[in-house]
């Protein structure tokens, strides 16, 4: 796999494309239009036999997942961090 730079101004330019086609798309639909133009651009490959076609979507897939996967890692991490860096009073209840 090629070396990508992901940014929130990639992200929000999909989405803004994805909602010019669709008002009111959420990121549900996104992820599908996503998956679609994937099989859509994978499916034109015609230099790639159905095997191999297969093959590259399966590592798509695990690649997608793997970045899910640390995407979500990371934002229990911060989230967890942002717990234990709290501080605040504590006063025993008055009686």
């Amino acid at each position: 796999m090629a070396d990508i730079q992901l940014s929130a101004q990639l992200f929000d330019d999909i989405q803004q494309a994805v909602e010019r086609q669709q008002p009111g798309a959420d990121h549900g639909v996104t992820l599908q239009y996503l998956a679609a133009v994937t099989g859509y651009l994978l499916g034109n490959q015609t230099h790639l036999s159905g095997e191999q076609r297969a093959a590259f979507l399966d590592e798509l897939c695990a690649f997608a997942r793997h970045v899910a996967d640390d995407v979500g890692e990371r934002r229990r991490e911060r989230e967890g961090a942002a717990q234990q860096s709290a501080v605040g009073y504590w006063e025993p209840p008055k009686s």
